[in-house]
């Protein structure tokens, strides 16, 4: 196994970079990973492909990935009950007829054209359509990104085999007043089966859009082709192209994305000029005074986690994990895997005698590390809204730009995202609109979330992710523009 399938089995499991010279180490720890996903075909295809694990399990609740034998080979299915492909789990092409095919559908025909995700989206009434039009990995990134963004519940994937697709007027008639955005493959190809789709759709839809992946890169430098390799995005380009951060959201229209409409003339459009960053725009460091000081606070958080009883491992891992992710929002990087795997070590260690004996250590290895990237909520995230609506109470209001008479209201909750800001490492930070309304007594959720939108008019604070509307969902997320 090379190191670069390394850093990339890595990134899956949400590890970050792996550095030169550590090849001996990530391999090994890699395998023991591997060991523990072994018989758990979902868990694999999510490591092979880097999506995130909670689209796999959606993408398999929602009737549209399975995994079975075909042609002597374990296979993965995206489908339904009308149409799908099958794809080797190993990721190897099939050999048919003396060819090798990457994806082989399962119809001929006028079948071959049928919409997967339909039947999903009228029996679930999805209101916001994710329609991409090549093939079932751009199928699961869709769901990845929706995911990522926290709108699994409100978002519907539809999916078609090619470009050549020519959808069948009643799969067209169950868009009829859903909203609709479109991705097609970056190339010719691509943009004219966007066009053609778009234009057959547009008499049915409440709105129709297109997201353009033209001019994007990879982290290797590679063009960006499809909504897959949008998953792989390179950082840079991640920054300079605001669109990406609001991939499922249908009420961003940045400049990627165009609204069609019935003068529109369906050509597709030149490719755009990628937005270029005239400077990285990593995260800024804040380290612990040394390495030490880390690495003793990761054991000791380790130790307060261990399990002192039977069947309290699944509740210990967990807050051990929310614990680790504060400890990353505050030093304002993610953990490297030695320092996650050292921790682990630690904790199973001394939580061995409690531990269920019909498991190996490679079962709890493998749900530490498919666990990361369900934390939603930091350790202390609460205690953060606590102090800070302590601080409005005590400091003076921020001055509104052009408002020197604002209402009270307006700049106690302009106070409480500056008191938020400043216990923030890198500037960002959750507030949903219930606890914006805590910042004065005439405040609820909606006329929070209006004054809100009114100081991001003002200049005061800008959204970085709007926030779920589901219940449970997350919060919004923050940047205060006035000097802190």
């Amino acid at each position: 196994m090379s190191l670069e399938v390394s850093k990339l089995s890595w990134a899956a499991l949400g590890l970050g970079a792996i550095t030169e010279g550590h090849e001996a180490t990530v391999l090994s720890c890699f395998k023991e990973v591997k060991s523990s996903l072994a018989g758990n075909p979902e868990n694999e295809l999510a490591t092979q492909l880097l999506i995130s694990p909670e689209a796999i399990d959606e993408a398999m609740e929602r009737g549209l990935l399975t995994f079975l034998r075909h042609r002597n080979a374990l296979c993965w299915r995206f489908g339904d009950a009308r149409n799908g492909c099958l794809r080797r789990l190993d990721g190897h092409p099939f050999k048919i007829n003396g060819e090798r095919v990457k994806a082989k559908a399962e119809t001929r025909g006028e079948s071959w054209h049928r919409l997967i995700g339909l039947d999903d989206v009228v029996a679930n009434d999805r209101h916001e359509i994710l329609l991409v039009v090549e093939g079932s990995k751009d199928g699961l990134a869709a769901l990845h990104f929706a995911a990522v963004e926290g709108r699994l519940s409100q978002i519907g994937i539809v999916v078609a085999l090619g470009a050549g697709v020519k959808p069948l007027s009643d799969d067209v008639e169950k868009f009829r007043g859903r909203r609709v955005r479109i991705f097609g493959d970056a190339d010719a190809a691509g943009q004219h089966a966007v066009s053609r789709v778009g234009k057959q759709l547009l008499p049915v839809v409440k709105e129709i859009q297109t997201f353009s992946l033209a001019g994007l890169h990879c982290e290797e430098g590679s063009l960006v082709k499809d909504l897959f390799d949008l998953t792989r995005i390179d950082y840079d380009d991640l920054e300079a192209n605001r669109d990406l951060w609001s991939v499922t959201d249908l009420d961003s229209k940045g400049e990627r994305v165009t609204v069609l409409t019935k003068e529109h003339e369906f050509l597709f459009s030149p490719v755009p000029l990628p937005h270029v960053s005239p400077e990285s725009h990593g995260f800024p460091v804040y380290p612990v005074s040394n390495s030490q000081e880390l690495e003793k606070e990761l054991e000791e958080l380790a130790k307060r986690n261990v399990c002192t009883a039977r069947d309290t491992a699944r509740k210990r891992r967990f807050q051990l994990l929310r614990d680790l992710a504060a400890v990353e929002k505050r030093i304002a990087r993610k953990l490297s895997p030695d320092e996650r795997i050292k921790t682990f070590r630690e904790w199973y260690c001394a939580s061995l005698p409690h531990l269920d004996p019909k498991k190996t250590r490679d079962d709890y290895f493998g749900s530490f590390f498919a666990e990361l990237g369900k934390v939603r909520v930091p350790t202390g995230e609460g205690e953060a809204l606590k102090i800070a609506l302590a601080r409005v109470s005590t400091s003076p209001f921020p001055e509104l730009p052009g408002m020197p008479d604002a209402p009270e209201s307006w700049r106690r909750l302009a106070a409480l995202h500056r008191e938020l800001a400043r216990q923030s490492a890198n500037g960002i930070y959750f507030l949903g609109c219930r606890d914006a309304a805590k910042a004065h007594h005439g405040l609820n959720k909606d006329s929070a979330n209006n004054i809100n939108r009114a100081l991001t008019q003002l200049g005061v604070i800008s959204w970085v992710r709007i926030g779920d509307t589901r219940p449970g969902g997350k919060a919004s997320e923050f940047r205060y523009l006035l000097p802190l």
